[in-house]
């Protein structure tokens, strides 16, 4: 499969966000990936390389979009516990979606948010406030409970991967999936062998296979009737 890629920058309130698109031919949807340096990477670098590739050998294009400006980079303050940049995340996230729909040879695809570390709360934030304007959401691992009231806002499907070594990151992942409307479309999956951060690749490479199911089958969703439901893994699914 022949793949397109090319480095971009997104102007963001006077300032440029970094990032990489990768178009696959003939690409189903369209998967923005929102993470940290503390988070696994799902850019080609890394361990997160996983998820990277398995979106791609599935026809989903991705843009993997810095979070972070180069001086904020540098800034102490931005870190996850804080969790006081979810909203300016969050916005940067949509302000990313509208940049792509504004290329036509990308606008008529579906679109997807995929969230790690301190994304995982963006991605959810963005969705509520853009109910239409993304057809799936992922979150693997990081805060989403960052989310906050918003959590009830959220009206796009939406698949929690938690790690299953962590009891405390479970009780939160599971308080979230509760929080979020009973009439929207959701799944949880907890990860046997994943702790904090999944450093390890086997339940790494397993939330890329579950993130890349859950993406495709919403895209198909979106695009008209006649598909069947989430066949996802379902070990510590709820």
């Amino acid at each position: 499969m022949r793949v397109h890629q090319r480095d971009v920058e997104v102007g963001v309130g006077g300032r440029l966000l970094s990032g990489r698109l990768v178009v696959p031919e003939r690409a189903g949807g369209l998967v923005i990936l929102a993470g940290d340096a503390d988070s696994p990477r799902a850019d080609a670098s890394g361990g997160g390389g996983a998820l990277h590739g398995v979106l791609h050998a599935a026809g989903l294009a991705t843009l993997w979009l810095e979070l972070r400006t180069a001086d904020e980079e540098l800034a102490e303050d931005w870190t996850l516990r804080q969790g006081s940049h979810v909203e300016l995340i969050a916005h940067r996230l949509e302000v990313a979606r509208d940049w792509l729909q504004r290329d036509e040879s990308l606008s008529l695809l579906p679109v997807g948010y995929l969230g790690t570390g301190l994304g995982s709360a963006a991605v959810l934030v963005a969705a509520a406030h853009q109910p239409g304007g993304v057809q799936a959401v992922v979150t693997l691992g990081g805060r989403p409970d960052k989310a906050g009231a918003l959590l009830a806002d959220v009206r796009v499907p939406t698949l929690l991967i938690g790690e299953g070594d962590d009891a405390d990151r479970m009780s939160l992942v599971r308080g979230v999936f509760d929080r979020l409307p009973s009439k929207t479309r959701k799944a949880l999956q907890l990860l046997d062998g994943a702790s904090r951060g999944f450093p390890e690749p086997g339940p790494l490479a397993s939330a890329g296979r579950m993130a890349t199911a859950w993406f495709s089958d919403c895209f198909r969703a979106a695009a008209g009737p006649g598909v069947l439901e989430w066949t996802g893994e379902q070990d510590g699914a709820v």
